[in-house]
């Protein structure tokens, strides 16, 4: 389920979903979403979390730029990478233009859209229906508290 800011934004990923876990450190905390059945980990600054006033439960909407998303085809469960975020699902629509291109993949309630170069959707031979896996840190998603 996607919902829109309250605010227009450019950032094509809004992730819906509740605070699962907070984990503060000493300067940054890393927030746990629960999205739809997807884990979606954020790291924000302790001051992020103190001025949102978030806790445990909290709606909130996760905020992922197309362009911070990596992919890869196929059975990704054995890869292991730093990035903390792994969305896997089946490409729904590939636009290619000369130099870029974005994907769309369904991940089931919602849709996460991935902006990668032309040559990467050559290379992977990207076609809806392909099974992938997006890859994003998790200093890459903003959060929003949910009204």
């Amino acid at each position: 389920m996607t919902t829109s800011v309250m605010n227009q934004i450019s950032a094509r990923n809004q992730i819906s979903g509740r605070v699962a876990d907070i984990q503060a450190g000493q300067a940054m905390s890393i927030v746990t979403v629960s999205a739809d059945g997807h884990t979606i980990v954020s790291a924000i600054t302790n001051q992020a979390v103190h001025e949102l006033g978030l806790k445990k439960n909290d709606s909130v909407v996760a905020l992922v730029k197309s362009t911070e998303a990596m992919i890869a085809k196929g059975e990704a469960g054995a890869m292991k990478v730093s990035a903390r975020n792994k969305i896997a699902g089946r490409i729904a629509d590939v636009q290619r233009g000369a130099a870029m291109g974005s994907v769309t993949i369904d991940v089931g309630r919602w849709k996460l859209t991935a902006a990668i170069t032309r040559q990467a959707i050559d290379d992977l031979q990207l076609t809806n229906g392909d099974q992938v896996t997006a890859f994003f840190k998790a200093t890459e998603v903003m959060l929003q508290k949910a009204a």
